[in-house]
C-alpha cells in the first residue's frame, strides 16, 4: 500500500464537545460500573472483535462488555493457562460462549506473524481491532528481536499486527481500529536519535514515547484509510490501576489502588469507540472519557508521523513481505 502524502485536516469541526485533559469527574462513580446503556442500545451480533492483552485489566473488561453485546470476541495471550482462565471468566460473566483465546507475544515479530496467519485462516472477518496490550519496564530490556522491550511491545507490535491484518479489516468494512494510548504522551517527544534508549534509558520516558507513537500511528493510518470504511481512533483510559504496575513498589501499588480508576472504569472509552454508533464516521481522533480531546502538538505533526511510519516499516519489513 502506498504511503499517503497528503496530511489530514486536523482542524475539521467535531460533533463532540472538546474538553481540556485535566477536567475532573466524580471519582469511582457507580455509573461507570454498569454497562446497561451499551447492552440496551448497541448490538454487536455477528461482529468479530480482536483484542490484544485481555487476560486482565482494561482489555478483559472490554472483552466482557463486547461479549455481553453479542460480539464474537477473540483475544491474545502470551501464557496459555492465563488465557484459558480469562476465557472461562469472560464467558461466565458475559453469558456468551463465542469467546476465543489465541497465542501471541506482542513483543515478538515472528509470534505476531504466526498469529495473524492463524487468525485469518480461522476467522473470515475482523470488524474491530483493539490494540490494548502494553508494558511499562523500569529497567531496559530487549525483545526476542533485540529491540528495546517497551518500544517493541507498545508500538512496533501493534504496528505490525495492524498492517498484517489490514486487508482482512478493510474487507470487513465498516470496521474500526482502536489504539490505546495514554495522557502521558503529552510530556514526550519522539527521540529519533535514540528511539530505544540505548544511550540513556528511563522507564517513564520510554512508556510516554511509546504512547505518543500510538497516536502518531493512529493519525497517519487514519489518513491512509480515509474513504475505506475503516475508522482509526486512539484514546487515553485515564489513570487506571492495571497490570502495568505489577513491578511497582509496594507503596506505589498501595497508592494507586486508592487514587486510580478501576479497570472497568478505564475501559469505558475503549468500549464506546468499539460499539457506539456516535463514532461510526469519526476517524483520526484522540478521546478521553468518551469525548474528543486535543492531544499534544507533536502528536498532530504529520511529518513526524510519516517519519515514524517509515522507521517502523524498516524494523518489521521482512515480516510484512
Amino acid at each position: 500500500m502506498k504511503v499517503a502524502e497528503k496530511s489530514p485536516n486536523m482542524n475539521q469541526p467535531s460533533p463532540f464537545k472538546r474538553e481540556p485533559e485535566g477536567r475532573k469527574r466524580p471519582h469511582h462513580s457507580p455509573l461507570f460500573m454498569h454497562l446497561n446503556e451499551y447492552v440496551i442500545n448497541m448490538k454487536m451480533t455477528n461482529k468479530i472483535c480482536l483484542i490484544t492483552g485481555a487476560t486482565s485489566g482494561i482489555g478483559k473488561e472490554t472483552a466482557i462488555a463486547l461479549a455481553k453485546m453479542g460480539a464474537t470476541v477473540v483475544f491474545t495471550s502470551r501464557d496459555r493457562k492465563r488465557g484459558e482462565t480469562a476465557k472461562a471468566e469472560i464467558i461466565k460473566l458475559s453469558g456468551n460462549k463465542n469467546v476465543d483465546v489465541m497465542a501471541c507475544d506482542l513483543s515478538s515479530f515472528a509470534s505476531i506473524k504466526d498469529f495473524s496467519e492463524k487468525f485469518k485462516k480461522k476467522y473470515k472477518h475482523c470488524h474491530i481491532l483493539i490494540n490494548n496490550a502494553g508494558v511499562w519496564e523500569k529497567k531496559r530490556g530487549l525483545s526476542k528481536d533485540g529491540v528495546e522491550l517497551t518500544f517493541a511491545t507498545n508500538h512496533l507490535g501493534p504496528f505490525l499486527l495492524t498492517n498484517l491484518l489490514l486487508d482482512h479489516i478493510t474487507a470487513s468494512a465498516p470496521a474500526r481500529i482502536i489504539n490505546v494510548s495514554s495522557g502521558l504522551h503529552a510530556s514526550r517527544t519522539m527521540n529519533f536519535e535514540d528511539l530505544e534508549g540505548k544511550k540513556r534509558y528511563n522507564g517513564m520516558k520510554a512508556y510516554g514515547q511509546s504512547k505518543l507513537a500510538n497516536i502518531l500511528f493512529t493519525k497517519y493510518l487514519a489518513d491512509r484509510l480515509k474513504d475505506s470504511g475503516v475508522t482509526v481512533n486512539t484514546l487515553s483510559p485515564g489513570l487506571t490501576y492495571t497490570g502495568l504496575f505489577r513491578n511497582a513498589s509496594a507503596f506505589t501499588k498501595w497508592f494507586m489502588r486508592r487514587i486510580a480508576k478501576k479497570p472497568v472504569e478505564g475501559a469505558q472509552t475503549v468500549i464506546f469507540l468499539a460499539s457506539s454508533s456516535e463514532v461510526a464516521n469519526i476517524t483520526g481522533k484522540y478521546l478521553s472519557n468518551k469525548k474528543i480531546k486535543d492531544s499534544s502538538e507533536e502528536s498532530n505533526d504529520m511529518e513526524i508521523a510519516k517519519r515514524l511510519w517509515e522507521i517502523s516499516e524498516n524494523y518489521v519489513r521482512k515480516y510484512l513481505d
